[in-house]
C-alpha cells in the first residue's frame, strides 16, 4: 500500500468513526439546553465569547462598547455558530450581547457568573435567564476557574448557587468551570447538574502535535462522564494560531478538524461529553498583556479585525 492509499484509508477511518459516533449518541431530554447540544437533527455548536474590541480589565468599558461592535462581532460568528458561551455579567454589557444574539438568531446560551461572590451578578443573570426562557436554550456557569486561582472559595460557590436557585427557571441546567486537575475535587465533580472543564493540552500535554492533543482532550472528558455519570460539556479545549514551535494557523485547524470529525457528542458509560464548543472567538491582545504569554493572545479563530483564521472554516463547514 502506498503512500496516497494510506492517506484516503485513514480519511475513510476518520468519516466512518465520526459518523458511527454521531449515529450512535442518545439525545438528551432533561433540559432544553442538553437537548440543544445533543440533537441528531439540528445539533448546536457553540462559541466562547468576548466581545473583540472590549478590554474587560476596566470597568468603564462594558459602557463605552458600541452595540454597533458587539453586533459585528456575533454577525461575523453567525455562519459557524449558532450558540454563545459567556465568561460573566455586567449590567452595561452582558443584556446588549443576549439582545443582539436573540435578533441574529442564535438558538444556545451560556450564561456565566464571573465572581460568585457577587450578587448584582447573580441576580442579574437570572433575571436575564428569566427574560429569555423558552427563546434561548440555556445553561448557566457559576464561576470560571476561581478554585484554582483562588479567586474565590468552594462556600462562595455553593451560596452562589443556592442564591441563583432559587430566581432561575427550573429547565435550566447549573454548572461551574475549572481546569482539568479541578476535576480531582470530589466538591466540584458533585457540583451542579453537568460538568464543564477548562481541558488544554497546550498547558497538560505540551508536546502533543494537534492531532494528538485533540485525541487526548476528547478522551480526558470522557473519563469525567464516566466517572461521574454526568454530562460534560469541554467549555475551552484547543490550539493557539502563534506563540510556540507547535502552534501556527495550520495546527490550529488541524487541532479542530481531528477534535470535531470524531463527533461532537460522545457517548460516555451511562452519560455523555460534548465537544460542540469553539475556543475562542476573537484573538484578544489585552489576555497577552496580562498574564505575559504570546499565546494568550492567539487563541481566537478570527482576529481582533474579525477575519477568519483557517480554523474558522472547519466549524463552518461542519453541517454543510
Amino acid at each position: 500500500m502506498n503512500r496516497l492509499h494510506v492517506r484516503i484509508a485513514s480519511f475513510l477511518l476518520t468519516l466512518l468513526t465520526a459518523a458511527t459516533s454521531f449515529a450512535q449518541h442518545r439525545t438528551d431530554n432533561s433540559y432544553p439546553f442538553f437537548s440543544y447540544l445533543t440533537s441528531k437533527e439540528t445539533p448546536g455548536k457553540m462559541i466562547c465569547y468576548t466581545p473583540a474590541e472590549l478590554d474587560p480589565r476596566v470597568e468603564a468599558n462594558q459602557g463605552k462598547l458600541l452595540t454597533s461592535s458587539i453586533r459585528a462581532d456575533l454577525t461575523a460568528l453567525r455562519p459557524a455558530f449558532d450558540g454563545l458561551v459567556l465568561y460573566g455579567y455586567h449590567e452595561a454589557c452582558t443584556p446588549r450581547i443576549v439582545a443582539v444574539a436573540r435578533e441574529l438568531k442564535y438558538r444556545g446560551l451560556l450564561l456565566a457568573i464571573w465572581n460568585p461572590k457577587s450578587t448584582a451578578e447573580v441576580d442579574g443573570v437570572a433575571a436575564l435567564a428569566k427574560q429569555y426562557d423558552g427563546i434561548f436554550n440555556m445553561g448557566v456557569l457559576v464561576g470560571n476557574e476561581g478554585i484554582t486561582f483562588k479567586r474565590y472559595e468552594l462556600e462562595d460557590l455553593a451560596i452562589a448557587e443556592a442564591r441563583l436557585r432559587r430566581a432561575l427557571p427550573q429547565n435550566i441546567p447549573v454548572s461551574t468551570s475549572e481546569p482539568l486537575h479541578g476535576y480531582s475535587i470530589d466538591t466540584i465533580l458533585k457540583f451542579g447538574d453537568f460538568l464543564c472543564p477548562n481541558i488544554h493540552p497546550v498547558f497538560d500535554r505540551k508536546d502533543l502535535p494537534a492531532d494528538k492533543a485533540a485525541q487526548w482532550t476528547r478522551e480526558e472528558a470522557a473519563k469525567i462522564a464516566k466517572k461521574t455519570g454526568k454530562p460534560v460539556i469541554v467549555k475551552e479545549t484547543g490550539f493557539p494560531h502563534a506563540g510556540g514551535p507547535l502552534y501556527s494557523p495550520t495546527s490550529q485547524s488541524d487541532f479542530w478538524h481531528h477534535y470535531t470529525q470524531a463527533g461532537r457528542i460522545a457517548e460516555a458509560g451511562e452519560s455523555w461529553a460534548c465537544h460542540a464548543v469553539g475556543f475562542e472567538a476573537f484573538d484578544l491582545p489585552w489576555k497577552a498583556v496580562e498574564s505575559k504569554l504570546e499565546i494568550e493572545k492567539s487563541w481566537g479563530l478570527l482576529g481582533p479585525d474579525r477575519k477568519p483564521h483557517a480554523a474558522f472554516r472547519v466549524w463552518k463547514e461542519l453541517d454543510e
